[in-house]
């Protein structure tokens, strides 16, 4: 099977809608303000408008500004707003990312909202771009490691900074783990159980054993992941692959609580793919406020 060039295991997240954002801002709103914004309600009238800049403080890449247009969804008629940048581009302290305007009430009260979900999904396509710009000769992949709601902005902020999907859940790639050899008592038992179930599904073997390798390679699964294997293991292993014609298509992924530190070494190997639960679930948010302006 041909893996998705543009950078997915399976379809890969390369646009949001605005829906997208829906489930977690329903959420975010209804935390945040369960009875209203007590302090900005107080002080301000329901007829005071206000202007308010969207700025970068730092250098980064951004991402989610979709955010923008689905809050003012949620508040017809109450926010206008011009985007000056879109996902992708390459942010610098003072960049203006868009302004906004319209009830002030309104605008402090998605002011969090907004720039949590901003600061987060930029942090994340900052952090990937730095190691694909890095290290491009790996394919830097996502996870699962992600917070409910967040699974699908996280990827595709993970693309947005050049990186690889890995599968998005599990309905879209058969990946056999650990505990499914465990239980069902072999690699193969498990391979010919999910292609007579699922024909058409790609498959990914999971091993932590060098001793699976020729198992794992006889069942020609679209990619074997190595889990915890040392750097040494991890040569010989891709080395055994590469060997035949026949297993030379095989792709390789390399896991286990990889961090940017260890990158070094796996880019000796060359042509691997790397997944990284740090890329969602370590990185830090990107600096970015909004400033009201009166």
């Amino acid at each position: 099977m041909v893996f998705d060039e543009n950078r997915g295991y399976t379809t890969p997240i390369s646009i949001l809608g605005l829906e997208d954002f829906d489930a977690i801002l329903n959420l975010a709103l209804a935390e945040d303000a369960p009875k209203g914004d007590v302090t900005s309600e107080s002080i301000f009238p329901v007829s005071h408008s206000t202007k308010a800049i969207l700025k970068a403080r730092e250098s980064g890449v951004l991402c989610g500004s979709g955010v923008i247009a689905a809050l003012s969804r949620k508040f017809p008629n109450q926010i206008r707003f011009h985007i000056h940048l879109e996902d992708g581009a390459e942010l610098k302290p003072g960049s203006i990312i868009a302004d906004l305007e319209g009830n002030t009430q309104i605008l402090f009260r998605i002011e969090r909202i907004l720039l949590n979900l901003l600061q987060y999904l930029s942090g994340i396509a900052s952090a990937t771009s730095l190691l694909v710009h890095k290290y491009p000769n790996l394919k830097i992949l996502d996870t699962r490691k992600t917070l409910p709601a967040y699974r699908k902005l996280a990827k595709y902020a993970v693309y947005t900074g050049g990186a690889w999907n890995h599968r998005i859940h599990l309905s879209d790639m058969a990946m056999i783990k650990d505990n499914h050899i465990e239980a069902i008592g072999s690699i193969t038992k498990a391979v010919e159980a999910i292609r007579q179930a699922q024909p058409d599904l790609k498959i990914e073997i999971e091993i932590d054993r060098m001793d699976q390798l020729q198992e794992a390679i006889s069942n020609s699964p679209d990619v074997i992941l190595l889990d915890n294997f040392t750097l040494e293991d991890t040569a010989k292993a891709v080395e055994v692959i590469r060997s035949s014609p026949a297993t030379k298509s095989i792709l390789v992924e390399a896991s286990g609580n990889i961090t940017p530190d260890k990158l070094n070494g796996l880019s000796e190997i060359g042509g691997i793919g790397v997944s990284m639960g740090y890329l969602t679930h370590t990185t830090r948010f990107l600096d970015i406020g909004l400033d009201m302006v009166y």
